[in-house]
């Protein structure tokens, strides 16, 4: 293939993707975020692995659980939040949870996420 920009390397596609059981803002929501997660040079390779699977088109969400390397890179991805949520004083806790908090109602003022409410 010559210098053709119509393709691009698997994982790198610029359209949402195209989960049935979600609604269009919620694919869109999550092409961002596995973008975010592939681009974000602090992410395990496990889990870069991961979005690029899925930006690409070669699994899907509800696959993800099924898939050994998937099931891997989120457990493990878990654990290591859980380890820096439990090593925070509880004044920094409670600082993400009134950003969390504070974006839930700025999205349900835009119409995002009307139901979702962080606990």
């Amino acid at each position: 293939m010559t210098g053709n920009s119509a393709f691009t390397n698997p994982g790198d596609r610029e359209y949402p993707i195209e989960e049935r059981d979600l609604a269009e803002e919620q694919n869109e929501h999550l092409t961002s975020a596995l973008r975010t997660v592939r681009d974000n040079p602090n992410a395990p390779s496990e889990l870069k692995d991961l979005a690029r699977k899925m930006l690409s088109g070669r699994l899907e969400l509800k696959d993800v659980l099924d898939d050994p390397s998937g099931y891997r890179a989120l457990t493990d991805g878990i654990a290591g939040m859980r380890e820096s949520w439990r090593s925070m004083a509880p004044e920094d806790r409670q600082a993400v949870r009134a950003r969390v908090e504070e974006k839930a109602v700025e999205a349900e003022a835009d119409g995002v996420g009307a139901g979702y409410r962080p606990r």
